[in-house]
């Protein structure tokens, strides 16, 4: 299946404008710093990284902090990741990230 490449790859996964929510109590977005500066913060609940999968767009990142999702962006577009192991990498540099990811397959 071919894959739109007219978009450039951020160093965060490919920003999209298509959104896929997974179920939860909606929290407001944060970009990919603010996502990471909340992993970082000493004392602060911990942080789970959430993979919404779609089947024709790929994964798009949201944050679980306290039972609220935050929608993930970078250059406000949504971050979305065109395979797991691109998704992996690039979670794998957030500091004292949840060790659990969740991917949500309602949407594939």
């Amino acid at each position: 299946m071919a894959r739109n490449t007219q978009n450039p790859t951020a160093d965060a996964g490919t920003a999209f404008s298509a959104p896929l929510a997974p179920q939860g109590l909606k929290g407001g977005a944060w970009t990919f710093k603010q996502f990471c500066t909340a992993c970082d913060t000493p004392g602060a609940k911990s942080v789970q990284a959430v993979l919404a999968a779609s089947n024709n767009i790929g994964f798009s990142l949201y944050a679980r902090q306290d039972r609220r999702l935050h929608r993930i962006t970078l250059n406000d577009r949504f971050v979305i990741f065109r395979t797991i192991e691109q998704a992996l990498d690039t979670l794998s540099d957030v500091p004292h990230l949840a060790p659990e990811i969740a991917i949500d397959t309602t949407n594939w």
